[in-house]
């Protein structure tokens, strides 16, 4: 009967700790999940701020340069590289043309007026990835967006943008259209 006693006081601290460590991690978790929609928040803000200025000062001429300076201080290296990838091709194959991006990753469009963003939640995240999702609002339309984000250090940036209203998927169509382009890696 001693024995049992101390089995079940045994199990007992077992599984007050046990649920203490749960109760640890899950405020990490939240701790975590929080910092990454703050900074999809701020990320955003930034992006609007730009876009905003763009319309106002600048008129609609810089708004590449713009994508560029948000792209190198938000987005991962490998996004960036195959944004560089595509950009490069266009410029040896295609004239002058548009190419590839005929929309902004940033705004899911061509255009833009009344940006804003909300709903944002973290809908997936290990140690070093984050699935994130958003309502991105522009010229009175709404578009779901998810954006794949990796940790860069103690930064979250984000390596892919997908637009599930449309079906977009931005990485994924940038290599196949280098593939299908003749541009292999």
């Amino acid at each position: 009967m001693r024995r049992l006693i101390i089995c079940a006081v045994l199990i007992a601290a077992l599984c007050g700790c046990t649920a203490h460590v749960s109760k640890e991690e899950t405020a990490a978790s939240a701790l975590d999940t929080a910092s990454v929609i703050k900074q999809v928040g701020g990320i955003y803000a930034r992006v609007i701020n730009a876009y905003d200025h763009i319309r106002t000062v600048n008129g609609s001429s810089s708004i590449t340069g713009t994508i560029h300076a948000l792209t190198a201080q938000h987005c991962s290296a490998d996004w960036q590289q195959w944004v560089a990838r595509v950009e490069n091709y266009d410029k040896q194959h295609n004239d002058g043309m548009v190419g590839f991006f005929e929309a902004d990753y940033w705004i899911m469009g061509q255009d833009w007026h009344d940006l804003s963003v909300s709903d944002v939640k973290v809908r997936s995240m290990t140690d070093s990835t984050a699935t994130v999702e958003l309502n991105l609002h522009n010229c009175g339309n709404v578009t779901a967006v998810q954006l794949q984000m990796v940790r860069n250090e103690a930064t979250w940036k984000i390596d892919n943008f997908i637009d599930e209203t449309n079906d977009i998927d931005w990485k994924s169509s940038m290599k196949t259209y280098l593939n299908r382009e003749g541009e292999h890696h």
